[in-house]
């Protein structure tokens, strides 16, 4: 029974009786005493009916506050431990996030280290030449480049690619120094002195790389200029620039170096290669022409040979006509000699043949 329902027959039963004894408590309305025994009787089986269901509300009551405190104890028990396992778990994530906090600051004192390091040109620029290197190590075979290729002058690039007989060169040594003034610029106008002088350096660098294309050396017409850092790309191609300033990429044109960016390198390489695979298929196309046209010149000769053939056999004809013409002739003639008859009176002696009597 539910606890709310029994309280309220309680009250119910406990209103009834309360009535019951005031009703027979009043003065004014004294009852028999025949008459009260009964009423006394209902009243008392009345209470103990009353006691006995407030006796077993209770005892429900009872055993459900146990039911609920038990639940709610376990609920407790459980969500204790899981806030336990949750604080433990915080505890060993704080230790380890403590753990990368000194890490972080161990590698942000060796990046500290690796720019002070870096700051200086010639380990700048192995750098760089490591970077290029593990980049073509990775997205080509080990014969498709070469890294510090000697020209026949003595004169050595970074690295070059190989492509159907051809040489691609490609430049690491790229001077980001005065890039790096940039950022420390305090105003626009100073940051657009220390632009036009990074710009005038980088022009600089275009030059000595452009020296790089060697057509003796089997190289294509462009050489690459390799940029390590995709910041150092976006300002040299699609940065602000004044009005003043001269066009980088014109300038990187005219002079056949083409600015490759780490991401961009491999695209202009595979651009490369089909151009050179245009190329030989162009040479290919060459030498297939020059093998049909001296095919032509021997058909011609042929026909030439043939038709002199032919004229001869037109002669042969003729004059096997001719000749059986005259074999005709002849052996008319011989007929007609062989019908002549002999002359009359004498008989054609025998010719000797022999030799005479005298000579022997």
């Amino acid at each position: 029974m539910d606890p709310s329902i029994a309280l309220i027959l309680a009250a119910l039963i406990l209103g009834a009786a309360a009535v019951a004894v005031a009703a027979l408590r009043r003065p004014d309305a004294a009852l028999p005493a025949t008459d009260a025994a009964p009423v006394m009787e209902l009243l008392r089986a009345s209470v103990d009916e009353l006691r006995s269901g407030t006796a077993s509300a209770i005892a429900e009551m009872r055993a459900e506050l146990q039911r609920t405190l038990g639940a709610t104890e376990q609920q407790l028990a459980t969500q204790t431990t899981s806030t336990q396992r949750a604080l433990s778990d915080l505890s060993r994530q704080l230790g380890a996030l403590g753990e990368q906090s000194a890490r972080i600051g161990e590698l942000a004192k060796d990046i500290g280290s690796l720019q002070d390091l870096l700051r200086a040109p010639k380990p700048r620029g192995g750098f760089g030449e490591l970077m290029l290197e593990r980049l073509l190590q990775d997205c080509l075979p080990a014969s498709a480049y070469e890294v510090q290729y000697t020209y026949r002058d003595g004169s050595r690039v970074d690295a070059i690619v190989r492509y159907g007989g051809r040489v691609v060169p490609v430049d690491a040594k790229f001077p980001n120094e005065s890039y790096t003034q940039i950022a420390l610029a305090r105003d626009d106008a100073e940051r657009r002195m220390r632009r036009r002088a990074f710009l005038q350096q980088v022009r600089k660098h275009v030059d000595s790389v452009a020296r790089y294309i060697s057509p003796r050396d089997q190289t294509i017409d462009f050489a690459f200029m390799y940029l390590p850092s995709e910041a150092i790309y976006y300002e040299l191609t699609l940065g602000d620039s004044a009005p003043d300033e001269p066009d980088f990429l014109g300038y990187c044109a005219d002079r056949h170096v083409i600015p490759a960016s780490p991401n961009t390198l491999l695209a202009y390489l595979q651009v490369v290669a089909l151009g050179i695979r245009g190329l030989a298929m162009q040479e290919r196309t060459r030498d297939i022409q020059q093998g049909i046209a001296q095919v032509r010149r021997e058909f011609e000769r042929f026909v030439a040979l043939h038709d002199q053939l032919g004229h001869h056999l037109d002669n042969a004809t003729k004059k096997f006509d001719e000749t059986e013409r005259a074999l005709a002739r002849a052996s008319g003639a011989v007929e007609g000699l062989a019908q002549v008859p002999l002359a009359a009176g004498g008989e054609q002696g025998v010719l000797p043949l022999g030799p005479s009597n005298d000579e022997r």
